[in-house]
């Protein structure tokens, strides 16, 4: 009886024994322990994937400094010493990247590395970047500002960018270009070697630390409300800031600029001058229509050019030697009296409207324009833009008052141009949509050289071509009124212009001639479709023509085309 009750107790022993024997060796082919992170169902589905593959594709997450699908896909080998192996890879890249490349946190708090696949492959290669050079360019844009064509190995920043870091790692960045996005604080310092900074699209109140750039030349800021730019002592930059309101422009470090632009810019305190150095030699404003309000709920004004601006303007800025003032609307630039400049130094000097889409009709035309500028004696070049007015009188800019005036510009329309009185000689430039007289003053006469930019009319036009050649040194630009047949070529001549259909050039008069002959369809001189029907180019030779090429109607007739001389036909698109 007692030897069954043992032989029982012992198969339940044994029994015992193989069910834990069982269970341990069931325990053995379990998975391996995984964190809580649960892998995705794509990589899941790639358990079955060939082991050489996945290591691959996990050196390439590396290498494109996607770490977390890196770790993912480590998750996956099966072979420890390569896992272990592409661990201390990894491990290695992270830390060299959180110390080497430029990372930002967009307002999720997500990190992001920028620009740097090319410095990690050659670390991973080499080991090192002593001897690695980086481009001195460094681009930092988003989508949206346009930049479609991002150069190779450069990154989209996110709008939402929040916080920046490792610009110090870049040390030989010359350029700079950045949206800020949502930052608040910018950190340059490191960048000592940083001449042009470029910033677009900052939020309200975005402080600059530039501290360390004594070499900065060039500063651009393109819709950055209330940006503060700590700048070092040294620093001496052109400034350029437009689309902006500011409290002061002193948070830019204005004192320090030597040339100062300011496009479509409102502040609060618009004592501009009594902030910029007085040895400042470039100044370009616009004169804006309206006040704003910015984000903090602020009242920003528009710049003046009122007689009180243009006092402080004569009386703090004598150094200034260029002067650009553009005004939005035309009722402003009605209201300025530039003839109270008084700037001793100022050589050049552009006045004008700003440009609408459209004809300006004449109900739109200003009052009439009258300059003197006594007050600047050392004008070498004046540019009066986009103005439209009965009558435009330069008369009284003279050899006298503006000894050094070498070139003037005028642009827009008018019924009756004065030309300057300079008694000595100067270029007049004209680019007009209509002008029905120009008058030279007799002390200018055979002075100017007049050139017509892109001028319309041609032939159906009231300006006297006879009166303008004996009154100007040079008329370029104005068709004749009179075909090449009828028409005879003076011996002074350098260029004549022809705008006619017919054209014959086989009469006698033009043998031996040895000037430019323009025609339309000549090649980059008018964007209209040609009007050729016949031409005969008689004795002209191709030095005569003004292009290589000619663009005339279809079926039109050629005779004598100089040698070299491409003919194209305009619906066709056929050479002879």
């Amino acid at each position: 009886m007692m030897d069954k009750i043992i032989n029982r107790y012992a198969s339940y022993f044994l029994l015992l024994g193989a069910l834990l024997c069982l269970s341990a060796c069931h325990r053995s082919y379990e998975p391996l322990p995984r964190d809580e992170q649960q892998i995705s169902p794509e990589a899941g589905g790639r358990l079955q994937m060939n082991q050489a593959e996945i290591q691959s594709r996990a050196n390439a997450y590396i290498r494109q400094l996607a770490f977390d699908l890196a770790r993912q896909e480590l998750e996956l080998l099966s072979d420890k010493v390569v896992r272990d192996s592409l661990q201390s890879v990894l491990d290695k890249a992270e830390k060299f990247a959180d110390a080497h490349l430029i990372y930002l946190y967009d307002s999720k708090h997500r990190k992001r590395y920028l620009n740097g696949k090319k410095r990690i492959a050659y670390f991973l290669e080499h080991g090192y970047l002593s001897s690695y050079e980086d481009d001195p360019s460094l681009v930092l844009l988003t989508l949206e500002d346009g930049n479609y064509s991002q150069p190779e190995g450069m990154d989209y920043v996110p709008r939402d960018m929040s916080e920046l870091y490792n610009l110090s790692a870049y040390p030989r960045t010359t350029s700079l270009e950045i949206s800020a996005g949502q930052l608040e604080r910018l950190d340059l310092r490191g960048l000592k070697d940083l001449r042009r900074l470029q910033i677009k699209g900052a939020k309200d109140g975005l402080i600059v630390d530039a501290t360390d750039c004594a070499k900065l030349r060039e500063i651009q800021v393109t819709g950055t409300p209330n940006l503060t730019i700590r700048q070092h002592p040294d620093a001496r930059f052109k400034l350029i800031v437009s689309k902006s309101y500011f409290s002061s422009l002193s948070s830019l470090g204005v004192e320090q600029a030597n040339s100062l632009y300011l496009e479509d810019v409102r502040l609060r305190d618009i004592d501009l001058l009594g902030k910029v150095s007085p040895s400042i030699t470039s100044l370009s404003i616009t004169v804006e229509a309206g006040d704003v309000y910015g984000a903090d709920g602020l009242r920003y004004r528009p710049l003046p050019f009122d007689n009180t601006f243009i006092t402080q303007l004569s009386n703090q800025l004598p150094q200034l030697q260029r002067l650009q003032v553009t005004f939005a609307e035309r009722q402003d630039f009605d209201r300025a009296s530039f003839d109270k400049l008084k700037l001793p130094a100022l050589q050049e000097l552009s006045i004008g409207i700003r440009p609408k889409k459209g004809a300006v009709a004449r109900s739109s035309w200003g009052r009439n324009v009258r300059f003197t500028l006594a007050g600047c004696p050392a004008l070498q070049k004046v540019e009066l833009l986009h103005l439209y007015a009965p009558e435009i009188d330069l008369s009284p800019l003279n050899s006298s008052t503006t000894p050094q005036l070498q070139h003037v510009l005028f642009s827009g329309a008018t019924k009756t141009l004065t030309a300057p009185s300079l008694s000595h000689t100067f270029a007049f430039d004209v680019e007009v949509e209509e002008v029905e007289q120009i008058n030279v003053p007799p002390s200018a006469k055979k002075k100017g050289n007049l050139t017509l930019r892109d001028y319309n009319s041609l032939v159906h036009t009231s300006l006297d071509h006879e009166y303008l050649r004996s009154h100007f040194a040079s008329v370029y630009g104005l068709a004749v009124s009179l075909p090449p047949s009828k028409y005879v070529p003076h011996a002074d001549e350098q260029a004549i212009w022809f705008a006619f259909n017919i054209l014959d050039f086989s009469g006698e008069q033009w043998r031996g001639f040895k000037g430019l002959i323009y025609l339309q369809g000549l090649g980059g001189v008018t964007s209209r479709n040609s009007k050729i029907d016949y031409i005969d180019f008689g004795h002209l030779t191709k030095a005569n023509i003004s292009a290589s090429s000619i663009t005339v109607n279809p079926g039109c007739v050629v005779k004598n085309a100089p040698e070299g001389l491409r003919i194209y036909y305009a619906s066709a698109g056929q050479q002879e």
